[in-house]
């Protein structure tokens, strides 16, 4: 139950980052930025159902629930404290992202050298 709790308030917070009120905190800068931050938080609240620990009935939905309501609740409390640090984790990923896009633009470069020239 508590990895449920965090891995939903996680993706609650990555949701509040792509949403209008918070993406300065967040620090996104575009539309690819936003739906990388919905993708992440969808696929961390589906990783949180199957990770409830329970077989696949009524029981694991109940978990599901319960761990991202109090997830949720988290969350907001976070964000009406301090915003900027609880939207962290936003940012984190944000810029793992442009650092991997850079690394691949650097990569995908063609090579010049002073003899080519």
């Amino acid at each position: 139950m508590p990895e449920t709790i965090l891995m939903s308030a996680t993706a609650w917070l990555l949701f509040a980052g792509a949403s209008f009120r918070f993406r300065r905190e967040a620090g996104t800068t575009g539309r690819g930025d936003v739906r990388l931050l919905r993708f992440a938080a969808t696929a961390l609240l589906a990783v949180a159902l199957f990770h409830c620990g329970a077989p696949l009935t009524g029981e694991r939905w109940v978990r599901l629930l319960t761990g991202a309501s109090i997830g949720a609740v988290i969350v907001v409390l976070a964000l009406s404290a301090q915003p900027m640090l609880a939207m962290a984790p936003a940012r984190w990923l944000l810029l793992a992202s442009r650092r991997a896009t850079a690394a691949v633009r650097t990569v995908s470069r063609p090579q010049t050298t002073a003899t080519n020239r």
